[in-house]
């Protein structure tokens, strides 16, 4: 059923992207997917099951890419968002060190305890690891496709929807917003769902890394990021997206965003920056993108956490932080055009 906004508010966005841009001579590309599934149904344990890797196409366009690395996981969620079970490749000394530890804001604490210089490096398997917290959030809306009444009975056991540790979580979730209104009326609000464009590359087989077969109900967090040098610059071009599938099998995005950026090829700066909302659940979802601006001039090395120090609120989408922390790689990445 479409969401009816009220006319003060912008409509439901409707962009969500289909097909991703070509490979560019002399660039790097990293991509990451987390699928969100439970093998033995809804109500067992959840299964995360990520893969990620870094590709560099050659300068002159030619020659076969190089893999650059790559990583694979698999984490079992329990009760609580626990970290029950956890098999990565590589597998570092101290990765069993993660099991038992909550999926929530202290597991990135957790992780650079457990795996010191893992997250400076930018690896690939940082990338999955650093989405078990927003991946076991979201992984139950893939399960409100299926049984309709689902996230009403979750939202309304909820006694603090949209607050967390005494702070509003999002710009979407803001008092006196749609959604709390909404929901205050005790009126299911729904979310602006939107038909998932084919971002696959069955033109260039190293458009993405391979994903994997999925079950019928699923989420999946899909990553791109592309570096390049340019003078003294390196342009990035990235890309975001939660997406889940319907019964009968069409899949919907309820997350997307595009971001394009400059970055300082000495300093580490970030020159410029735009976020382009695509597809997000609430009307006032896509206020924080704007906001992106108060991140200039910042060390994008720093990104990891001065993004969430500095978004937060009504100027933030939570998502949107999490592509924007995505870009204290790009150092790292460009290192490898040298």
């Amino acid at each position: 059923m479409p969401l009816q906004v009220p006319a003060h508010l912008p409509p439901p966005l409707d962009a969500s992207l289909t097909g991703s841009p070509p490979r560019r001579p002399g660039s790097v590309r990293r991509t990451a997917t987390i699928d969100m599934v439970w093998p033995d149904g809804w109500g067992t344990p959840l299964r995360l099951v990520g893969r990620a890797r870094d590709l560099a196409t050659p300068r002159d366009g030619a020659g076969e890419p190089v893999v650059l690395g790559r990583a694979e996981m698999q984490a079992t969620i329990g009760p609580e968002r626990v970290i029950t079970a956890i098999e990565t490749v590589p597998s570092p000394d101290g990765i069993e060190g993660l099991i038992g530890t909550q999926a929530g804001s202290y597991l990135r604490g957790a992780i650079d305890d457990a795996l010191p210089g893992e997250r400076e490096a930018a690896t690939p398997l940082h990338v999955l690891l650093d989405d078990i917290a927003g991946t076991s959030l979201i992984a139950g809306f893939a399960v409100t496709r299926w049984q309709p009444g689902l996230f009403r009975d979750m939202a309304r056991r909820a006694p603090d929807f949209g607050v967390r540790k005494g702070k509003v979580i999002c710009s979407g979730l803001r008092p006196e917003g749609w959604a709390q209104t909404t929901r205050a009326a005790g009126e299911d609000p729904g979310h602006a769902v939107r038909p998932a464009g084919d971002i696959s590359t069955p033109d260039d087989p190293w458009g993405w890394h391979e994903w994997p077969e999925r079950p019928p109900m699923c989420m999946r967090r899909h990553r791109r990021i592309d570096v390049r040098r340019v003078a003294g610059a390196i342009v990035v071009d990235s890309f975001f997206r939660d997406s889940c599938w319907e019964p009968d099998g069409s899949e919907l995005s309820l997350h997307e965003y595009s971001v394009e950026a400059e970055v300082d090829a000495n300093a580490h700066t970030l020159n410029a920056v735009r976020a382009t909302p695509r597809v997000l659940p609430f009307p006032e979802c896509q206020w924080a993108a704007p906001n992106v601006d108060l991140i200039i001039g910042m060390h994008v090395d720093r990104f990891r956490t001065s993004v969430q120090e500095t978004l937060t609120e009504l100027q933030c989408c939570t998502h949107l932080n999490d592509m924007l922390r995505g870009l204290a790689e790009v150092p790292k990445l460009a290192a490898a055009l040298d």
